[in-house]
């Protein structure tokens, strides 16, 4: 049996001149002289050839009794720098190939890099304080639909990135429906549910809907609550929180001015506990040490919200990561931050010294994250979800004063794993390249399929549409001019170019009214025929022999255009000027709407690009060969 890791190592075997002996040693193992010493059996269980593992999946097929222990017979190093391959055969005749430089990374790897799969990511930790200013912003509409549209992807994966580097996020103009929080957790990750149900609901008042009974809690109060993790009394915790704003004051939306104000007064803050944690770390290593020590577990209690039950959990306020060093601080050794007045963490009975620097830590902890320059604060409005990670950042609200009116903000819960495997799964589909010269084959494609799949015919009725209202002194708006004079053209049996060139002539007008031909040819160039086109690049310099006069200019510049080569095209543009352009400025005139226009536009912009020359250097420009 021969079991390779990676396709690619058979050319570098057999271009490798030399092979090099490894050392065997007593126990099986073998000590390679760019690697150290290898277990046999960490070897073993690496082998990726069908006879170990399931071909799709990766996954092992024998379980560790199943096979006598692995005993490496005989062992050889090949290949050139960079691309050495290990050849190892085993006592029971297996044998294996590995990659030199994937061993190596798997050997620098907390546990073991990965084997089931090539590679994965994760977003790098974003740190933050209160020059974060606020959460990053999403629009609901862009990130709750159906993640199969492109745009919707990329959102989706710019939220889940975010919520994975910065912890925070606000999804912004989500309806103001009951139901909301709990679906768009399900919708973006696996909702999790608690005795509370699928959510929970905040109001100044007891949470009397809940099916088991009314619910209390000091959130359901007008009273302030310091910073806090949610749920630190169960286990597991659950890792986002959401909170969903249906009935809410804004200083913003209701009276225009900045929060918080007269008529609004409750504020939200965050802090970022793993920021303060790596604050701590720094300035007082001994506090940090005793709030992550398991010695120092602190018990978190719940009755339940009604006194019926009992729900604690015991664990310290800084959880670290199963792979931490000894010794290690700071952001990058902690799994979780838990921390919650109102749920206790209790100390346990521990010797005097060692409770003084205890309570002397946790009281830091809980100075820093109220600390102004630690957190930053927002009023949510009406229609706000925010998306934050319950086992990072802390939250806490202002007193809500009897001038704010009624406040219902709706919860939930959701799981973190969604995040994580929906990212990366948006990751791999998404184009990672930084410059055209490295850019692989397959995101060329992809980046063609996706222009390809633009409909520029709506972008250019989107263009015109935005015309309204822009009258510039004169008696009809852009938009206006633009239907009439293609309804003119219509109405005389022009061909579609005229027509949809009529329609698209000065959508670029306001924004650079001496270039405007010029940019309305470019748009439309791929498209019309070569005549429309030089009528689009040059049109003004017709029009101007109505008027240049007036500005003592000379109307006869368009005479300067003339050639033999382009002679049709001018004679085309001054009888389109007279009969169409320069007359659609009446107010009175009836034109047709938008959608009369929009079978032209189609024939038009369903030509294929550039279709009036096959070798047109700009065929295969950003969505490949037509």
């Amino acid at each position: 049996m021969r079991c390779w890791v990676a396709l690619a190592l058979a050319a570098a075997v057999k271009a490798a001149a030399d092979s090099r002996d490894v050392e065997l040693l007593g126990d099986g193992s073998i000590a390679v002289p760019t690697l150290g010493v290898l277990h046999a059996e960490w070897l073993r269980e690496r082998c990726k050839h069908v006879t170990s593992v399931d071909p799709i999946t990766r996954q092992r097929l024998l379980n560790p009794h199943e096979y006598a222990p692995p005993v490496v017979t005989n062992a050889t190093l090949a290949g050139a720098a960079g691309a050495e391959v290990l050849r190892v055969s085993f006592r029971d005749g297996h044998e294996s190939e590995f990659s030199v430089p994937l061993l190596r990374t798997m050997m620098g790897a907390s546990v073991s890099g990965f084997v089931q799969f090539d590679e994965a990511l994760r977003p790098a930790q974003l740190l933050w304080n209160a020059t974060l200013g606020g959460p990053p912003l999403f629009a609901f509409a862009e990130v709750a639909a159906e993640a199969s549209d492109a745009y919707v992807a990329d959102e989706r994966r710019r939220l889940y990135g975010v919520l994975q580097s910065a912890g925070v996020a606000v999804v912004r103009g989500a309806p103001t429906e009951e139901g909301v929080c709990s679906a768009l957790a399900s919708d973006l990750s696996t909702l999790r549910t608690t005795e509370w149900g699928e959510q929970f609901n905040v109001r100044s008042e007891p949470d009397l809907l809940q099916a088991s009974g009314a619910k209390f809690d000091l959130a359901y109060t007008a009273k302030a609550i310091g910073q806090h993790t949610d749920n630190p009394y169960r286990y597991p915790t659950p890792d986002f929180q959401l909170l969903h704003a249906i009935e809410q004051c804004s200083c913003e939306q209701d009276h225009g001015v900045p929060a918080p104000c007269d008529g609004c007064t409750v504020m939200n803050y965050f802090a970022d506990g793993f920021a303060v944690a790596e604050r701590m770390a720094t300035e007082t290593p001994e506090l940090f040490d005793s709030l992550a020590s398991a010695s120092v577990a602190v018990r978190f209690e719940n009755n339940g919200g009604d006194g019926s039950s009992a729900v604690w959990h015991d664990v310290p306020h800084l959880e670290m990561l199963e792979t931490a060093a000894p010794g290690c601080r700071g952001a990058r050794c902690l799994r979780a931050v838990r921390f919650s007045a109102k749920s206790g963490g209790y100390a346990p009975p521990l010797p005097p010294a060692e409770l003084e620097t205890f309570y002397a830590a946790k009281r830091r902890f809980s100075q820093l994250i109220h600390e102004p320059a630690m957190t930053i604060r927002m009023q949510l409005r009406r229609g706000d979800v925010v998306i934050f990670d319950n086992k990072r950042l802390l939250h806490s609200r202002s007193a809500i004063a009897p001038g704010d009116g009624a406040r219902f903000v709706q919860g939930c819960y959701l799981d973190r794993d969604g995040i994580e495997y929906k990212w990366e799964r948006l990751r791999r589909a998404a184009a990672t390249f930084t410059d055209l010269e490295t850019a692989p084959k397959a995101d060329y494609e992809r980046m063609g399929e996706r222009y390809g799949a633009i409909d520029v015919g709506e972008r250019l009725l989107g263009l015109l549409l935005a015309q309204k209202g822009a009258y510039l002194a004169q008696p009809v708006d852009l938009l206006e001019h633009g239907l009439q004079v293609a309804s003119r053209a219509l109405r005389a049996g022009e061909s579609d170019d005229l027509v949809v060139a009529g329609l698209f002539h000065d959508v670029t007008e306001s924004l650079s009214p001496k270039g405007h031909g010029e940019a309305a040819a470019a748009l439309l160039a791929p498209y019309v025929d070569r005549d429309t086109h030089w009528l689009l690049f040059h049109h003004e310099v017709f029009q101007g022999y109505y008027y240049y006069h007036h500005f003592g200019a000379d109307k006869h510049a368009r005479d300067r255009l003339w050639s033999d080569e382009s002679a049709d095209a001018w004679r085309l543009t001054a009888r389109w000027c007279h009969d169409y352009d320069q007359k659609a400025f009446d107010p009175s005139y009836p034109s047709l709407p938008v959608d009369a226009f929009r079978g032209a536009v189609a024939r038009v912009l369903s030509r294929e690009p550039y279709w009036w020359d096959p070798d047109h250097p700009k065929r295969a420009a950003v969505t490949g060969s037509a």
